[in-house]
């Protein structure tokens, strides 16, 4: 079975030929059915079959099955009589592989699909092609279900402010829950109820929900998140040929769409297809902030680096240059984006779990990465435009190690993660950096990406200060490393030596700007914001040495006085880093094999039963 690691590069998706036959079963009296059979080819891979079918008044229901002779393998989806175009309001969901029956009402569908009210007209099935070696014919029935309509399925109330003040509040931006197919697969992903249930344990604060192209997930946060807990409605834009972005912060019921091509590709002839600049110009009109997934994860890397470096617009607010377990596509992500950033890229770095489900052998768990964000209060909107402005660094755990990045220039120049200091080339900038919970580690300070101090920390509460000269302009950013944690009888599960790293301060050579102001982000007193004495982690929760305590990965104290990297340790490094970037990511989930499923439906309130 083929996962969603494991998708290759695809060709340019093609229409379809769909042959209609329709059959009336009954007459169209309440309960009666109607028939319809589409077939198509599925000639390669990155193809997109449509195969549209009309749908006549008075029908309450439509249910859609796909079966296959031969060996493609193929997902799903449904657009209602809006369209099929790109970013159509008509959207109603998608499967991958992992499922392959589908039903809308107007007041519940399946899980990862929309209800709503039946209206007549011109409905389409897509039919995304994952592999096809020979070509395989695809068969859609399609049953359409006569009577009336019930009362039309609501969304629940989003959760509101959850705490008014500010702070360094913990959370992960990448949660899957059993919306997305392949999480559904594994018979263990979790619910925003779960997920929230799981962040009150670990000590996380805000989780964006962001399944595969699709946002079911988001109906009813409100209730799933209690009034402790941030839950942000959220999709993971899933382009399965070209790369994935997770979207942080949309309204309930928006969506954004996945069918995009990079530059050096033509469009998709006679179908809708976009550049990467129209996804990210919709998603910043709804005010999210997006994120590209796994950038260098082997065959889901993001393949729109190009077209950014043509156009600034064709950036994502962030790279998650840290998901799941810190394995070698992690460190080639860092390394890339330090190599954007020296280009004069304004993209920040971000972690998420990725976490399809709890029950996973390879290394990843809720809170793996933490990401913290200085935020004005505990909102969708506040966290948003902090993550917007870079004021975050990531950790390994929600307990684990804390880099407090700030920096003082002249004029009184204050600034965190995230912000720029003016002055001349002559000018200096005082860097100080506050580690905790890293003693025994190593915290190294980097300017434009090269390590220029190396510190081993020998205190549970350290500050590292450091002068450094506007020069040209630049960036100043940490690291805290630790040791390599390896699993001999299972390496995929296995990190390298990364425990946490900020977001970078910049340096610019000009004038102070008329409306900067001093900012400030006093540390945490210490740890996550919820009380001591929460359960221990469980499955799915951050495990392993250290968990819970931080003290994983840690070396032996050696003394705490910064010493100057020589060239040829830093040589060194940087030829160690670059081999196992090059080593490509191992496989992190595999989707279970599975035989057929009932449906699980959305009921009036939202909620799935059987």
């Amino acid at each position: 079975m083929l996962s969603r690691r494991q998708f290759l590069l695809g060709a340019g998706a093609g229409m379809a030929t769909a042959v209609y036959s329709p059959r009336l079963a009954h007459s169209r009296g309440a309960g009666a059915t109607q028939t319809i059979v589409l077939t198509a080819t599925a000639m390669h891979l990155g193809q997109y079959l449509y195969l549209p079918f009309e749908v006549p008044g008075e029908v309450n229901r439509i249910d859609i099955s796909v079966t296959k002779q031969g060996d493609a393998i193929t997902g799903v989806g449904l657009f209602d009589q809006r369209g099929a175009g790109y970013q159509s309001a008509g959207f109603r969901g998608i499967y991958g592989e992992e499922r392959s029956q589908l039903f809308v009402a107007a007041d519940s569908a399946s899980q990862a699909f929309i209800p709503g009210v039946i209206q007549p007209g011109t409905w389409t099935v897509i039919i995304p092609v994952f592999r096809a070696t020979v070509p395989t014919v695809v068969t859609v029935t399609v049953v359409l279900t006569f009577g009336a309509q019930p009362a039309a399925f609501e969304y629940g109330a989003p959760p509101d402010v959850v705490l008014d003040e500010p702070g360094w509040y913990r959370g992960d931006l990448h949660c899957h829950t059993p919306e997305s197919s392949d999480a559904w697969s594994s018979d263990s992903a979790l619910t925003p109820t779960a997920w929230a249930d799981t962040a009150r344990r670990l000590g996380l604060d805000f989780l964006a929900m962001t399944d595969h192209n699709v946002i079911s997930q988001n109906f009813d946060l409100g209730r799933a998140a209690g009034s402790d807990v941030l839950l942000m409605a959220g999709e993971e834009m899933t382009n399965w040929f070209h790369g994935h972005a997770t979207v942080t912060g949309i309204d309930v019921g928006d969506w954004l769409d996945w069918r995009q091509t990079p530059i050096g590709l033509p469009l998709p002839s006679g179908e809708p297809g976009a550049r990467i600049q129209r996804f990210l110009a919709e998603a910043r009109e709804m005010g999210a902030f997006v994120a590209a997934a796994h950038p260098l994860g082997l065959h889901l890397s993001w393949q729109f680096l190009a077209d950014g470096d043509l156009d600034p617009l064709a950036r994502p607010d962030s790279f998650e240059v840290w998901t799941g377990p810190f394995q070698p596509d992690d460190e080639a992500a860092l390394l890339m984006w330090d190599e954007r950033l020296r280009r004069g890229w304004r993209v920040w770095a971000n972690g998420g779990t990725d976490l399809h489900g709890v029950e996973n052998t390879n290394g990843f768990a809720a809170g793996t990465p933490t990401t913290v964000v200085y935020a004005d209060q505990l909102s969708k909107t506040a966290i948003v435009r902090a993550l917007k402005a870079g004021r975050c660094f990531v950790t390994r755990l929600p307990d684990g190690v804390e880099l407090y990045l700030r920096a003082e220039g002249p004029g009184g120049q204050r600034q965190i993660v995230g912000g720029t200091i003016f002055g001349a080339p002559t000018d200096t900038v005082d860097v100080e950096v506050l580690v905790r919970r890293a003693s025994g580690m190593r915290v190294l300070l980097l300017v434009d990406g090269v390590p220029i101090s190396v510190t081993v920390i020998d205190a549970e509460e350290q500050r590292i200060t450091v002068t450094l000269p506007i020069g040209v302009g630049g960036y100043v950013r940490v690291e805290a490393r630790g040791v390599p944690e390896v699993d001999p009888t299972n390496p995929i599960a296995g990190r390298t030596d990364m425990e946490a790293f900020t977001n970078p301060i910049f340096f610019a050579v000009g004038p102070i700007p008329d409306d900067a102001a001093p900012v400030d982000g006093p540390p945490a007193s210490g740890g996550p914001r919820r009380p001591a004495g929460a359960p221990s982690p469980g499955p799915g929760a951050a495990a392993g040495p250290g968990a819970g305590s931080g003290s994983g990965g840690r070396l032996p104290a050696t003394g705490g006085a910064p010493t100057l990297a020589p060239a040829a340790a830093l040589a060194a490094l940087a030829a160690a880093t670059a081999a196992v970037a090059r080593t490509g990511r191992c496989v992190h989930h595999v989707g279970s094999d599975h035989g057929p499923h009932d449906h699980d439906h959305h009921d009036g309130a939202g909620h799935h039963g059987p």
